[in-house]
C-alpha cells in the first residue's frame, strides 16, 4: 500500500485562502479615513479569492457533519488544480466544485453556468475533475471507479434551469446534505475503505502538492483579513444608516419650516 500523504492535514479552502493571503500581501495598508468609513481591505483579485474561500468552507462544513460513514478530503491536487472537495461514502464517490453566489441570479443552460450575468466555468470544471478523480482511483486500485460530479452553488439568490446538464448534477448549499444523504447505496463498506485508502495516499494524484502547508498559521492569517472585511461591512451600513436619517431629518426640518411659512 502506498504511503498516505498530507491530504489529511488539508482544510477546505486552504487553497483559494492561501491566495487571498498572497493577493493582500501586495496592498499598502489602509489609511485611517478608510478604515473609518469602511472601505474594503480586499484588492479585485483578493475579493474573487476571498469570495471563494467564503463558499468552501461553507460547503466544507455540510461535509464535515455528514457522519463517521463518509469520508471527506478538501483540496485534492489535480496536478495545476486542485479539486474542492471529495467525498466518498456507501451512496459513492463524488468530487464536488463550489461556485460562491451569495446573493446572484443563477441561470443553468447544459454547460452553460450564468452567475451575475457572467459565464463561469464550473459545470465544466466539475466534470473534467471528476474524470481525473476516476483516472486517478482507477488506476490506484486496479479496477473502474465510477465517479459522480456535483457543482455546488452557494446561496444562489435565484436558479434558472434551462436544460440540465449532461452528468454533472448541480446542487445548492442548502440541499447538498439532504442530496447526498438520501442517495442509494451503492457501494460495500469495504469499498468505501479501499477507496478512502487509495484517496489519501501520495502517490494516487498527478502531481501532488504539498498539502499541509502550514494550516494553522494560514487559518490565522485568513481569520484576521476576514475580521477586516467583516468590520469594513459594518462600518459603511452604519454610515448608509446614518446619511439615510439625516436625509429624513433634513426633509423633515424642511417640510416643517415650508409649513410654517405657510400657515404664517
Amino acid at each position: 500500500m502506498p504511503q498516505s500523504n498530507d491530504l489529511r492535514g488539508r482544510i477546505a479552502g486552504q487553497s483559494a485562502m492561501a491566495a487571498v493571503i498572497e493577493a493582500q500581501s501586495h496592498r499598502a495598508p489602509r489609511g485611517t479615513v478608510a478604515r473609518v468609513f469602511g472601505v474594503s481591505p480586499l484588492t479585485a483579485e483578493g475579493r474573487a479569492h476571498y469570495r471563494g474561500a467564503v463558499g468552501e468552507l461553507l460547503v466544507g462544513s455540510i461535509l464535515d457533519r455528514l457522519g463517521h460513514s463518509w469520508d471527506v478530503l478538501h483540496g485534492v491536487p489535480l496536478g495545476p488544480t486542485s479539486l474542492d472537495h471529495f467525498a466518498v461514502g456507501r451512496a459513492g464517490v463524488f468530487a464536488i466544485v463550489v461556485v460562491n453566489c451569495q446573493g446572484n441570479d443563477v441561470a443553468v443552460n447544459g454547460d452553460e453556468l450564468v452567475v451575475a450575468k457572467s459565464v463561469n466555468s464550473g459545470i465544466l470544471a466539475s466534470r473534467e475533475a471528476a474524470r481525473i478523480v476516476a483516472a486517478a482511483l482507477s488506476g490506484a486500485l486496479s479496477r473502474p471507479v465510477v465517479v459522480t460530479p456535483v457543482l455546488v452553488l452557494v446561496e444562489p439568490n435565484k436558479v434558472s434551469t434551462v436544460k440540465e446538464p449532461d452528468e454533472v448534477h448541480v446542487l445548492t448549499s442548502m440541499q447538498l446534505e439532504q442530496w447526498l444523504l438520501a442517495s442509494p447505496a451503492l457501494l460495500t463498506g469495504d469499498d468505501v475503505a479501499q477507496i478512502s485508502g487509495a484517496a489519501e495516499a501520495n502517490n494516487t494524484w498527478p502531481q501532488p502538492q504539498s498539502a499541509a502547508q502550514k494550516s494553522r498559521n494560514l487559518t490565522r492569517a485568513f481569520v484576521r483579513i476576514h475580521h477586516d472585511v467583516r468590520s469594513a461591512l459594518v462600518r459603511r451600513f452604519f454610515w448608509i444608516g446614518a446619511a439615510l436619517i439625516a436625509t429624513f431629518l433634513s426633509v423633515w426640518v424642511l417640510v416643517s419650516i415650508l409649513t410654517a411659512l405657510v400657515m404664517s
